[in-house]
């Protein structure tokens, strides 16, 4: 599969698991794609120089992100939204991928943008 289409797929597959409120899970992306997980894995480091589950994880945590600077979803909302299977697995992956709470994140950021406008 070429890089292109590799790319098409895992965007594909991101929307149709956040939709679903579902978990991303590169054995279920490579089972889709008809190709084992270790292949997958391997194709998508070699191509992007960083691990697949890194990039889904990462891909998650943006999303997340999105939705707590532009929303007045909840926490738990956005968790189910972005994939995450509880709050409070969401909470951990968040605090570990920026430092702060989700609360906190959304407090800073709206703080930065109320800033920006004075």
């Amino acid at each position: 599969m070429q890089q292109h289409e590799l790319s098409e797929a895992i965007h594909h597959y991101l929307r149709r698991c956040f939709e679903a409120e579902e978990t991303p899970r590169v054995s279920e992306l490579a089972e889709i794609l008809g190709v084992t997980r270790e292949r997958l894995s391997r194709d998508f480091a070699a191509a992007h120089g960083v691990p697949l589950s890194t990039y889904l994880k990462s891909y998650q945590l943006d999303l997340a992100q999105q939705l707590l600077i532009a929303s007045e979803l909840t926490t738990t909302r956005i968790a189910y939204q972005c994939g995450y299977g509880t709050r409070r697995t969401f909470h951990r992956a968040f605090r570990r991928g920026t430092g702060m709470s989700p609360d906190q994140y959304r407090r800073k950021q709206i703080r930065h943008a109320v800033t920006k406008c004075l």
